[in-house]
């Protein structure tokens, strides 16, 4: 597992601790925790306006391509 050093402010790094003391485990275990959520929503959330894109495009394609360049990040 690698090991990485972040900035926090003072308050975002005592409410972590609260977090992990209220959950008897580590200050790494709970920003694993949060980390996961956050990527696992986005990638839901990616996932789903995918779908409504493309069950809004006709049976051969339309403009699909179109759609789907346009939910890259960064677009």
């Amino acid at each position: 597992m690698a090991k990485v050093m972040v900035s926090l402010p003072d308050d975002l790094l005592a409410e972590v601790d609260a977090e992990a003391q209220r959950g008897g485990t580590t200050r790494s275990a709970v920003m694993r925790g949060f980390a996961n959520a956050a990527l696992r929503r986005r990638r839901e959330g990616r996932a789903a306006a995918m779908q409504s894109l493309l069950s809004n495009t006709s049976p051969h394609g339309g403009h699909a391509a179109e759609q789907v360049k346009a939910t890259r990040p960064g677009s």
